[in-house]
């Protein structure tokens, strides 16, 4: 049976949320597959030139061979960002508590690091703002802001289901024993959620861990 580790992260370097802690937990897993929330069509240069996830996978191989396996697939919509860039500037006028939440946790992955994006208090923050979203959009009763903010949860949906599925197909297909599924914070209800879907049918192809048992990470 393949062993994933589910680790939560962040793209972009915040205080504790910084390539050098993501590389401990790497190490400290020693995963021989490390699947990643990128595209086969981004290429290794421009990935490396990017975030937090890249640096410490860059530096890991340093350590240990491993596979590196691209499972986003979805192509984004070009138009999709300034669509729902609207949707979230509108909540984010009519809402205090909103702006609050956002900046407790910006401050929090700072401080904590990958212990908080990967606990429990994270998820119930992020579900209590998508709760916010959809009031406020709602409330406008504005069909453009409606449709933006469904469009934009159907391709975040659809972006999980088809990197879980490409997990599941990888791992059908290769033998390894330990691997990490690296992927943004924000996504991890809907990963989960997809993952139980696929345990019920395949519950011996993979046992997955949410949370890592060290001290990087709440919950021990």
């Amino acid at each position: 049976m393949h062993k994933i580790t589910l680790v939560c992260s962040a793209h972009r370097e915040n205080g504790l949320c910084n390539a050098a802690e993501l590389l401990e937990i790497l190490r400290a897993i020693a995963p021989e597959v490390v699947f990643e929330e990128r595209r086969p069509s981004e290429s290794n240069l421009h990935y490396e030139q990017g975030g937090v996830e890249a640096h410490a996978i860059t530096k890991y191989r340093e350590f240990q061979l491993f596979q590196r396996v691209p499972v986003d697939r979805y192509d984004m919509p070009d138009s999709l960002f300034a669509e729902t860039q609207r949707v979230f500037d509108c909540v984010e006028h009519a809402s205090q508590e909103y702006s609050v939440l956002k900046e407790e946790t910006n401050v929090l992955a700072r401080q904590h690091g990958f212990d908080y994006l990967n606990s429990v208090a994270f998820a119930t923050v992020m579900a209590r703002i998508s709760e916010i979203e959809e009031k406020i959009i709602i409330g406008t009763g504005d069909q453009d802001l409606i449709r933006g903010l469904e469009r934009w949860r159907h391709v975040i949906q659809s972006r999980d289901v088809e990197m879980i599925g490409n997990i599941y197909k990888y791992c059908r297909e290769n033998v390894f024993r330990t691997g990490v599924f690296l992927v943004g914070a924000a996504h991890k209800t809907s990963i989960v959620k997809e993952i139980e879907r696929y345990s019920s049918t395949e519950a011996d192809l993979i046992s997955w861990n949410f949370a890592y048992d060290g001290p990087t990470f709440i919950g021990r």
